[in-house]
């Protein structure tokens, strides 16, 4: 990790996550069904791991130390996730019910689940603002550089 390891380096998983989703919308923009469950599969597999990782690693610590913070419980951030993977459930339970649909009939399907992914990317939006401005920020904060790299270490999926 080197010297001034930050929770905020989590940032470029963030990026690398959101990039992944936006392949899968990629693929659903050319109708391309099979790419676009292959990687919603890769996806949701890699912002589950980062889902993991915060609540096994990072918000024991938070909760620990942080004390109480406007906008920024724990029970928030689970919340959130609880939400986001619900609505991976239901985008991957949509996939199979494309295939076999007229062309004109499977646009339609396409674009109102591309709507629906709409609400999906706003809710992962405001998520990943709550980790850049509260979560990660406090957490550098209230632990040491050796307690950040040890951390780190632990993580399945690191920056």
């Amino acid at each position: 990790m080197g010297t001034n390891a930050s929770f905020l380096d989590l940032l470029k998983v963030h990026e690398r996550i959101d990039d992944l989703f936006l392949s899968h919308q990629e693929a659903l923009l050319c109708l391309d069904l099979d790419r676009a469950a292959e990687i919603l599969v890769a996806y949701e597999a890699e912002l589950l791991t980062h889902m993991g990782d915060e609540e096994e690693h990072l918000l024991p610590v938070y909760q620990g130390r942080a004390g109480k913070i406007p906008g920024g419980s724990v029970e928030l951030f689970v919340g959130e996730h609880k939400k986001m993977k619900n609505f991976l459930a239901e985008f991957r339970q949509a996939l199979p019910n494309l295939r076999g649909e007229q062309d004109s009939r499977l646009r339609r399907s396409v674009i109102a689940l591309l709507d629906r992914q709409f609400m999906y990317k706003h809710l992962v939006e405001h998520h990943d603002l709550r980790e850049q401005n509260v979560l990660y920020p406090v957490l550098d904060r209230v632990t040491t550089e050796a307690e950040r790299i040890s951390i780190f270490r632990r993580l399945r999926q690191s920056s």
